[in-house]
């Protein structure tokens, strides 16, 4: 759990966070409550974008930010060396 505007980070257990929350479970109100438990499946299969494929304006975006290639083929996982490449051809970018 990391506090926002902290320098340091707290790294807590799964158990440990969930007996910390118990004790404010009862105080959220239950359209929170019931939120949360419509939104627990989703949350875990989030996708980079629709389709999974990359974009010229998103390899724009990483590459303005210095993110490496290793990078975004971690990130988008259909993704291989060789298409990559082909689209930075394309692109021009290579």
């Amino acid at each position: 759990m990391a506090y926002r505007g902290a320098v340091i980070e707290q790294q807590w257990t799964k158990e440990e966070m969930a007996e910390y929350c118990k004790k404010f479970d009862a105080k959220r109100p239950a359209y929170l409550k019931k939120a949360q438990q419509s939104a627990e499946p989703y949350r875990l299969k989030r996708t980079v974008n629709s389709n999974g494929s990359l974009s010229k304006a998103q390899y724009k975006r990483f590459v303005d930010k210095g993110v490496s290639d290793e990078h975004i083929l971690a990130k988008y996982t259909d993704l291989t060396l060789e298409r990559l490449e082909m689209a930075k051809k394309r692109w021009g970018y290579a």
